[in-house]
């Protein structure tokens, strides 16, 4: 992958992609793989979906996962 994005990172939608697919601004999923026809697009199975969906890099960004001690 060719981004900041590897596969296993958890991400949810950024502003940007929340303004433009509203329907998904609330969830939350897994990079699974990259497109095979776009460069700048990842695979992303969303919490919840049976099958990945295709999302512009633009918009997502990682979770930050908190390690308690």
């Amino acid at each position: 992958m060719t981004s900041d994005f590897s596969i296993g990172d958890r991400v949810q939608l950024s502003a940007l992609g929340a303004s433009r697919c509203p329907r998904l601004a609330d969830k939350t999923g897994t990079i699974v793989g990259q497109s095979s026809v776009y460069v700048n697009c990842a695979r992303v199975l969303l919490d919840g979906n049976k099958s990945p969906t295709t999302v512009h890099r633009d918009y997502l960004e990682a979770i930050l996962s908190v390690i308690a001690e």
